[in-house]
């Protein structure tokens, strides 16, 4: 797919993240997991749709309101204390991303209400990234490591803005290998890293969700960013300390939208890996893309550039906000029939 300046570029992402607050390590004993909560689009299929460009009719109106958010093209927005930040991604009934919405086209539910306002609307989003590439090195991917190494090695040479970006490694077989000391902007070092991985042992999937969210966790700035997991595996746990469940927790705390490149064998017709990726995905406003043979990663990687390229953020105060540490729902609806929203599903409210 060709992109263009013009503002009929193909790709509308909106990519979200729920940015809230300081929040605590550890929910009550009662707060929900995001599973047990309704997903912004409980219906979606977190699977890549079709990058094709949408023929929906979007009007850009004047905003009525002026409480309605500001268009940005910066690349930073300050966080406010008591301030929601998300992100999402818009497709049609094709399954093509739209790129042509404003603030009147959506319709935003914080835990069952409607914020007063919004602070900020920002088209084709420039805030920075946190990218943390999470990578599957357990024995099963032995022989598909070197293509892993060079495609991921790729990717973040072409997305990463040295001005504003930040990567790190996360390796995982039967344990859990931080490679990167600090989330850093230095490309080089990346690649060598990657390419320093070697395959062995069993797969702790899990345990790495949990590790790279914690890194985004301690990444945090003042600003606002675009935290993401990119996790290169077949989905099948056979090694954590930690559950599905921790996992799921750890990313909603995080804010991090994980895309999950799928390793499964193109012999395993219903492979259950995919299906703990697809759940993975769908809480966190990500997608599954294909990746069972060596010639899909390089594609893979286009498409999650493509798509990081082109989403939109905005921000607000929510409602009612109590520190009792609950998750709280995200919904979004559009306002057009025919349009899905692919966002996270929530976020933890802080704890006293």
């Amino acid at each position: 797919m060709n992109q263009t300046a013009s503002s009929s570029s193909t790709a509308l992402c909106l990519l979200l993240t729920a940015a809230v607050f300081v929040q605590s390590q550890q929910p009550p004993n009662h707060a929900p997991s995001p599973a047990e909560r309704s997903s912004t689009s409980p219906k979606n299929n977190p699977t890549l749709p079709s990058l094709e460009p949408s023929t929906t009719d979007s009007s850009d109106p004047e905003l009525s309101n002026s409480e309605l958010p500001t268009e940005y093209s910066d690349f930073t927005i300050s966080k406010h204390v008591g301030e929601v930040n998300l992100i999402l991604s818009v497709t049609d009934s094709k399954g093509r991303f739209v790129d042509n919405l404003t603030a009147d086209d959506l319709k935003l539910l914080d835990n069952h209400k409607s914020p007063d306002k919004w602070n900020y609307f920002q088209a084709r989003t420039n805030l920075p990234l946190h990218i943390i590439l999470a990578i599957d090195v357990s024995s099963s991917i032995r022989d598909r490591l070197h293509f892993e190494q060079q495609a991921a090695s790729a990717f973040l040479k072409h997305v990463l803005r040295k001005e504003t970006d930040e990567g790190a490694i996360v390796a995982f077989g039967s344990t859990v290998q931080d490679k990167t000391v600090h989330m850093t902007n230095d490309v080089d070092a990346l690649d060598a890293t990657i390419h320093k991985l070697q395959a062995n042992g069993e797969t702790a999937m899990y345990d790495a969700i949990i590790a790279a969210s914690g890194k985004l966790r301690q990444n945090r700035r003042n600003g606002v960013v675009r935290p993401v997991i990119i996790l290169i595996t077949d989905g099948v746990d056979t090694a954590s300390k930690m559950t599905l469940r921790a996992a799921e927790e750890a990313a909603a705390r995080s804010e991090a939208s994980i895309f999950a490149l799928d390793a499964n064998s193109i012999y395993e017709t219903d492979p259950k890996g995919r299906h703990v990726l697809e759940k993975l995905s769908r809480e966190t406003g990500g997608f599954v893309l294909p990746a069972r043979e060596n010639s899909d990663l390089k594609g893979a990687f286009s498409t999650i550039e493509k798509i990081l390229r082109c989403q939109y953020a905005l921000g607000y105060p929510p409602p009612d906000l109590e520190a009792n540490g609950s998750f709280r729902p995200i919904e979004v609806i559009p306002n057009k029939q025919g349009l899905q929203i692919h966002a996270r599903n929530g976020y933890y409210a802080p704890a006293k």
